[in-house]
């Protein structure tokens, strides 16, 4: 049995396809906790990820937002005391622009940028008439300890790259039954249609419904 004393870093997904990839990146998993609260409501996977014992869960099923998140954290420090690093890490949607080409499968970080303090909260602000994005509140910057680690990465990616393509194969190589949902999409399926596009919700094909004409 694990003793929840060992794990620093706390990891919570939004949903069990996240919480599925988190899990299949573990450089090895350990066994459950000798012991948990009664109060406790979190489903939790432990392991390694290089040195650091990580402790992974999830939002409970059709449990969304700011709400379930706090709940699940909350009962995930009270559990494993040591953690100091909490993630939030998700899926989003991205619409590429001319300044900033951010597409569904690219990693974003949240750092200080430009005045704010990371990423910004989609209910901390408001969009007026002919005006622009006017934030009224703002999400605390990342820890410090994070942040020295993101340019720690930016520094190896300059100097080597990065290996991402390798890892996922490799993790798909030894779950080949994750292959069919999670490898990464053909890249003739990357295709932004112009927002006044409604995509079919009944299961349609979408290239029946809305086209493939580059142009649209």
């Amino acid at each position: 049995m694990s003793d929840p004393k060992s794990y620093t870093v706390g990891w919570i997904c939004a949903i069990t396809t996240e919480y599925v990839a988190a899990r299949a990146f573990l450089d090895e998993e350990h066994e459950a906790p000798a012991y948990l609260s009664p109060q406790n409501k979190n489903d939790y996977t432990l392991g390694r990820i290089g040195k650091h014992n990580v402790v992974i869960s999830v939002l409970p099923l059709g449990e969304y937002g700011l709400t379930s998140a706090a709940r699940v954290a909350e009962d995930l420090l009270h559990s494993f005391t040591n953690v100091r690093i909490g993630l939030m890490v998700g899926i989003g949607g991205g619409a590429p622009s001319q300044k900033h080409d951010i597409r569904l499968g690219d990693i974003v970080v949240s750092i200080p940028f430009d005045g704010h303090g990371g990423v910004i909260q989609y209910d901390f602000g408001k969009t007026l008439q002919y005006q622009s994005f006017q934030p009224t509140g703002f999400l605390d910057q990342p820890p410090t300890i994070l942040r020295a680690a993101v340019i720690g990465i930016k520094a190896q990616y300059e100097m080597e790259g990065h290996n991402i393509e390798e890892a996922t194969d490799e993790v798909l190589s030894k779950r080949p039954r994750l292959r069919n949902k999670y490898q990464r999409p053909d890249q003739e399926s990357d295709r932004l249609y112009q927002s006044y596009i409604v995509h079919p919700f009944n299961g349609t094909d979408c290239n029946i419904v809305c086209g493939s004409d580059p142009a649209i």
